[in-house]
This record gives structure tokens, sequence and C-alpha cells, in this order.
């Protein structure tokens, strides 16, 4: 495949994550499939993450150099892509602005070559350029700006600065995983390594079950839980099986169901068990159905890991404040509370549950929590403190970037007999 090709089929993946709305992993699969080389699509992908995570910025920037934005969305991309090359991934303005026309040919929009030529020239140059609204400046949608101010009056220019930054690679390993020179550990965090950037999944540790990726943050779950072996536990929305993992590898001989929804997601949690030599009882189903798979058997401890807007793994997966809308919140929250008070019946007197999202959205977090709390009179808070998260009302919130980690959110709550 020509270098042509892999600018086209990124130019179309890109177009159809900011205009058409839908999820970057989902295109990748749709187009990328089965029928390229590792490499080429290495470098497809690496093009539309560059893109879509400056997206905003860039457009403000070429957008000063035409009298009027062209209907066609997707020279709009082209003009985005070629920028992002030039700015985030040192290609030579020349190059860029040559490969841009080509790919205006390739995709049949020979009638912007012109245009494409005299507005790159220019927006290449464009060293000083000041953007022309606050969205553009921090690369997100005002309604995210707006709703981190809120949330965050002392962090949202942090927050926003770390979402526009690469994510480093975290592995969480096991007793027999020989540390390299250039592993660097985390501060708290037992097992957590920051380790340089590969293909993990060519890795001999990875494939031997001594290490899987995570990030740090979703590692302090199975370490609040501090599962044992006598521990009967819910892991509520374990896809892709992570947590629950961590959770076995603690506690090898506790019982463990692991719920998900969805056969595509449930079989991932299957491979990473297969993988680490690791039992878990997977189910498939609702978990706010507990009538059609609940046993009677209630649990000593649940992790409830809810599905959330992601708002606070950004930096991995860009495509999600081009995706996400601000109408999307409510229903998120329903479906998460609703979550909430299934899994509250479940535990037992004196047991206890973890509460997490991946959000950084109060109204997701600890929003939730007070609900919950003012209707569920028998449930009270433990409160953590670590020394890398910000205390809220009710649990705790990693803010992205933090010690080079995702955001996360946590609440650990007990069940008080009444």
């Amino acid at each position: 495949m020509s270098r042509h090709s892999i600018r086209s089929i990124a130019v179309q993946i890109t177009h159809t994550v900011v205009f058409k709305k839908v999820n970057l992993s989902e295109v990748f699969a749709a187009r990328l499939g089965n029928n390229f080389k590792p490499e080429f699509k290495s470098a497809v992908k690496a093009l539309c993450y560059e893109t879509i995570r400056h997206y905003l910025q860039l457009e403000d920037c070429w957008l000063q150099f035409v009298d009027k934005k062209p209907k066609d969305k997707m020279v709009q991309v082209i003009l985005t892509q070629a920028l992002a090359e030039n700015r985030y991934m040192q290609k030579p303005a020349h190059v860029v602005v040559n490969e841009a026309q080509n790919t205006a040919k390739k995709l049949n929009k020979k009638w912007s070559v012109a245009l494409i030529n005299t507005c790159l020239r220019k927006a290449v140059e464009a060293k000083d350029h000041k953007n022309s609204s606050e969205s553009a400046h921090y690369a997100h949608p005002q309604w995210w700006i707006d709703q981190l101010k809120m949330d965050w009056p002392e962090h949202w220019q942090e927050l926003l600065i770390a979402n526009n930054t690469k994510a480093p690679l975290w592995i969480r390993s096991r007793s027999n995983y020989k540390t390299s020179s250039s592993d660097k550990a985390h501060s708290s965090i037992k097992n957590a390594y920051k380790i340089e950037a590969k293909d993990i999944r060519q890795d001999q540790d990875f494939i031997d079950g001594k290490i899987s990726v995570q990030d740090a943050s979703a590692q302090l779950a199975a370490h609040i839980l501090q599962p044992n072996d006598k521990d009967y536990i819910l892991d509520a929305c374990a896809a892709p099986g992570g947590k629950t993992c961590h959770l076995l590898e603690l506690a090898p001989n506790c019982q463990l169901d692991a719920i998900e929804q969805y056969a595509n997601r449930a079989k991932k949690i299957d491979e990473n068990l297969l993988r680490l030599k690791l039992k878990a009882n997977v189910l498939l189903a609702d978990t706010r159905q507990a009538e059609t798979w609940f046993k009677g058997k209630k649990y000593s401890k649940i992790l409830l890991d809810v599905p959330c807007s992601a708002s606070g793994i950004v930096r991995r997966h860009p495509d999600i404040k081009m995706v996400r809308q601000a109408k999307e919140l409510k229903q998120i929250c329903k479906d998460q509370l609703d979550l909430l008070n299934s899994v509250a019946a479940l535990l037992e007197p004196g047991g206890k549950l973890l509460y997490s999202t991946c959000s950084a959205f109060r109204q997701e977090n600890s929003d939730q929590i007070r609900l919950f709390l003012n209707s569920h009179p028998q449930f009270s808070e433990i409160k953590l403190k670590y020394p890398f998260a910000i205390n809220c009302e009710h649990g705790i919130q990693i803010i992205s970037g933090r010690e080079d980690m995702d955001g996360f959110y946590y609440c650990y709550l007990v069940k008080n007999e009444l």
C-alpha cells in the first residue's frame, strides 16, 4: 500500500468519527479488519489519533486562510489531517501540502486541489496563529470545557491539557515478572509499572501471563477492595476483565462472578482469564435484571465499574471528545444509578461496594453517590485517602495526567445492619 493510501483511509476514518459520531475503535475494525499489514494499520491509526486529538485547534488554524469553509466535509478533514502531520508528526511542510493534494485526487476531490494548495501553504507557515475560541485553544467542545470549569474550577485547565497528550503504557505485574532498568514503578500502587511503548501482544512476558496492560489508576480498584480467598465477589460490569483478573491475582481462591451484557465483550474476559490461568464464573447477563442470573447467595464484595462518559481517558481515546454529546449524560447517569440500586440489594450486611468510573464529571461521580446515600440509609462511605487523588464530597478523583495516570473516580461503601 502506498503512503497515499494510508492518508486517504485515515481521512475516511476520521471523517466517520468527527461527522458521523462513530467510535474510533468501531471504525478501525470495520475499515481495517485483517486486510492490511500491521505496520500499515499502525500508520493509519497514528495519523487518525493525532488528527482527532487536535482536530478543533487545527481546523481553526486553516479556516483563517479560506474565504468560506468548504461544504465538502472530506476536504475539511484533508486540510486538518495535513496540519496534524506537520505540527504533531514533524512532517515537512512541502511534503504535507503535496500529499494532501494527492489524497484529494485519490478521494475524487480534484476540484479542491487548488484550494488545498493555497490554504495549506499559508497554514503551515502560520506559527503564531491565535485561536479564535476557547474550544479551538483547548481542542475540546465548548460544552465539555464549561462542564469542567463548573466541576473543577481550580483544575479544569490541567484536565484539558492532559487530555491532549499521549498516554503512556502502564502494566500490572505478577511476582514472576523481572523488571528492567527502564521500568518506572508507581509511587504508591504496588506492581504498577510505566514501561516503554511497544506492541505488548508480542512481548513474551505478556504471552506468559506475567504482565497485563492496565493503567495505574484502574489498578487501584483491586487494592481498595483487598480481596481474600474467603470472599464471594461480584464484578458487576466486568469486560474486558482487567479488574476481574487483578482481583483473582490477589486472591486466587476467592469465588468471583463476572457479569457482562454483550457476548463480544464477555469473550474478552474469557481470553484474559485464559492467558493469566485464572478462573471466574463469567455470566452473560444484564446486571440490572438480577432475577435472570442471581442465585440467592449475597456477595461480600462488589465492584461496580459503571459505563460512563469516559471523560477521564481521553488521552487514550481522543475520539471520545468528538463523539460524546452533552445530551447523552442524562441517560448515562440514569443507567449508572439503576446499576447502583440493583447491585446494592445483592450485598450482604457488612459487605463492601466499590463504585468507580473513568469520568471527570461530578454528575457521574460524587453527585451519584449523594443521591444513592440519600435513598439507602443502610449504606455509609468508607473514606479513601491517596496522595495522588483529590477528596470529593464523596469518594476520590484522580485527575487525568496526575503521576501520568488516567482520570478515575472511586467511592467505597459499606452496607450496615439496620
